[in-house]
Order: structure tokens, then C-alpha cells, then sequence
């Protein structure tokens, strides 16, 4: 699946470490898509996750997946103005 700037995302836990009492899967990340930096086959994403950090982020096997529970943001749109310009028409 392709993504578009502004969407906001999940990353899906790591399968990469081990699940142990003292060292439990990471859980989802969610970030908005900065850049498309490299489209489909091998897509690659330059992403802000929602703890500030940007990084650049290549799914693998379905590691990345829409945020159903947010739409699209537009370039120059922010998160906070789309809930009001919703409520007005």
C-alpha cells in the first residue's frame, strides 16, 4: 500500500527482538508521512512520529499500515484547524 504526505500511519510492533518479562515487543508507532522519498515496490517514507523524532522508515512485510482513526491532512493543514473546519459545515 502506498502512502501519501500528510497520512497519518501505524508501524506495527518490532518481530525483531525477543518477547521476554524484562523486554516486551515494542508497541505501534504512530506518525504523519513528511516526504515519499522512494515509491512502490520498495517504498521508503520520511516519517514524524508522534514523539517528535523524524526518521526515514522502508516497511517490510506489511509493517506499515494506514491510521484508520484520522484522515488525509493537506500540506499547510494542520491537525488541530481539521476538527473546527469539519464542525462548520
Amino acid at each position: 500500500m502506498a502512502f501519501e504526505v500528510g497520512q497519518r500511519v501505524i508501524a506495527e510492533k518490532s518481530g525483531r527482538r525477543r518477547r521476554s518479562a524484562r523486554a516486551p515487543m515494542r508497541p505501534p508507532r504512530h506518525g504523519i508521512v513528511e516526504n515519499v522519498l522512494r515509491g512502490e515496490p520498495n517504498p521508503r517514507y520520511e516519517i514524524r512520529w508522534d514523539e517528535g523524532v523524524v526518521t526515514i522508515y522502508s516497511p517490510q512485510n506489511g509493517g506499515l499500515q494506514a491510521d484508520p482513526d484520522h484522515p488525509l491532512i493537506k500540506a499547510g493543514e494542520s491537525a488541530a484547524a481539521k476538527p473546527k473546519a469539519a464542525a462548520e459545515q
